[in-house]
């Protein structure tokens, strides 16, 4: 065992996912731990996040040791990365929900084939020959 397995070890031995850090650094909104950890030399694992959210994994004791910073206040955090700030309070009492505008989307090509066959039967049904004419006769 090298001094550098030791010294992992002796850290609190682990990796964390970004929810355990969110748990252990509730002063931090969630959007912001990654740069919170990085502005304070949090270590992160390059390897895949067991949760599979493709977020990296942090060092534990880094973590630990950053969450006491950040309770003392000496932590490297913008006031805008707090989840305790007025302006992430002001986010939480936002107006309403965003609605989103109608498109041409996947979910809305069931309806618009609907509406394609009834506009074909209606215009089906003016030409066909059983109406006792053609659709310039029924417009006269």
């Amino acid at each position: 065992m090298g001094a550098a397995d030791e010294q992992d070890l002796e850290d609190w031995e682990g990796w964390l996912t970004k929810a355990e850090v969110r748990e252990i650094w509730p002063q931090i909104r969630p959007s912001s731990i990654r740069a919170v950890a990085r502005a304070n030399s949090v270590r992160t694992s390059g390897a895949p996040s067991p949760d599979l959210t493709r977020e990296p994994t942090y060092h534990a004791a880094d973590v630990r040791h950053v969450a006491a910073r950040i309770a003392r206040g000496e932590a490297e955090v913008a006031p805008w990365q707090r989840a305790d700030s007025d302006s992430a309070r002001e986010d939480a009492t936002s107006g309403p929900p965003f609605r989103q505008p109608v498109s041409w989307a996947a979910d809305n090509v069931p309806g618009l084939i609907l509406l394609a066959i009834i506009v074909g039967l209606i215009l089906w049904s003016l030409t066909a020959p059983d109406n006792h004419g053609t659709v310039t006769d029924f417009v006269r």
